[in-house]
């Protein structure tokens, strides 16, 4: 995992080493099969609570994030922020970009953590839930997560927030007509930044109207106005916060439904990672490989047919691959 064991770790962890904490997130961010020795080790941590931001480039989410963050660690919650950022194709590591001026300014009750999307396309890197679980058993009560702002396929953050924000500004018009078969489906709450500019109302209306007709006891997303630079209007997105979160709390057999059904797809994701992690190793030790290769190259063979035949030398059948690739 690293020069550390993982007892070592967690101890560290638990007696709140930051350094010990950033050492686990990297060992997960780099392998996520090795979070489920770190978290079998930690105690849970079930009432952490989880806010998610997403929405384009330059809206105004890491404003919000280092306005809000110093209200929560002054009212004496524990804060963590996971922000999500496009990956250097040099090193591998996140484009920190101007997310760099946030963590110095969250003191000991804060942390900040920038993670590489690695290629996602749905606005979160793959180890996020698991870092962000490893957070709340660190003993951080609220984990903020920011995706890396990519546009509309931006879903997978509902997934892992309680709550998530799309923050949006005047003027977008066909931009959020683009989005609302993506990401405006997936908000609870809806926050106009940088509401001094022209067409601020106009925005808030055009939202407020998609969301007019909503299920019985469903929860009817928030639409609001807020200057995250100026500090106003982050107390009534807190409010609104909250708000939710009641709701969240009152509607026990939907929210059931909903961690199901996440549940579910964490879990696929999970097993297809271990599955993809052995099956790599088996391949990479398997002599026939590079004289699979050379048969392709050289006409000899198809990669279809080499294909099949791994998979039956592994012990799988090659059989539901072929079947597949005839049928369209």
């Amino acid at each position: 995992m690293s020069s550390r064991t993982v007892e070592e770790l967690v101890s560290g962890i638990l007696r709140g080493h930051r350094r010990d904490l950033a050492q686990a997130i990297t060992a997960v961010e780099q392998d996520e099969l090795k979070a489920d020795a770190l978290l079998s080790a930690l105690p849970p941590a079930p009432g952490a609570f989880r806010l998610g931001l997403t929405g384009a480039p330059g809206v105004g989410k890491s404003t919000f994030i280092s306005k809000v963050v110093p209200l929560l660690i002054e009212s004496g919650e524990k804060v963590a922020v996971l922000a999500v950022d496009p990956t250097s194709p040099v090193t591998g590591g996140a484009l920190l970009g101007d997310r760099a001026r946030m963590s110095s300014d969250m003191g000991d009750a804060g942390w900040f953590r920038s993670l590489a999307s690695r290629g996602s396309t749905s606005g979160v890197a793959g180890c996020t839930d698991h870092a962000a679980e490893i957070l709340a058993r660190a003993g951080f009560g609220i984990i903020i997560i920011e995706t890396v702002g990519v546009g509309q396929d931006e879903v997978d953050i509902a997934r892992l927030a309680h709550t998530t924000i799309v923050v949006a500004v005047p003027g977008l018009g066909d931009d959020i007509q683009a989005m609302k078969a993506g990401i405006l489906e997936v908000g609870d709450l809806f926050v106009v930044n940088k509401a001094d500019r022209p067409d601020a109302d106009k925005t808030v209306g055009y939202l407020s109207n998609i969301f007019k007709r909503v299920p019985p006891g469903a929860w009817s997303p928030v639409v609001l106005k807020a200057q995250a630079l100026h500090h106003k209007g982050i107390a009534e997105i807190w409010q609104a916060i909250e708000a939710h979160q009641s709701y969240r709390a009152s509607s026990g057999s939907a929210q059931v439904a909903r961690a199901q059904a996440n549940c579910e797809i964490e879990l696929r994701s999970f097993l297809q990672q271990a599955v993809h992690q052995e099956l790599s190793k088996q391949i990479d030790a398997n002599p026939e490989m590079l004289k699979a290769v050379k048969q392709i190259v050289s006409g000899e063979t198809d990669i279809y047919a080499v294909t099949d035949d791994i998979l039956n030398m592994l012990g799988l059948s090659g059989k539901a691959l072929g079947d597949n690739r005839n049928s369209l």
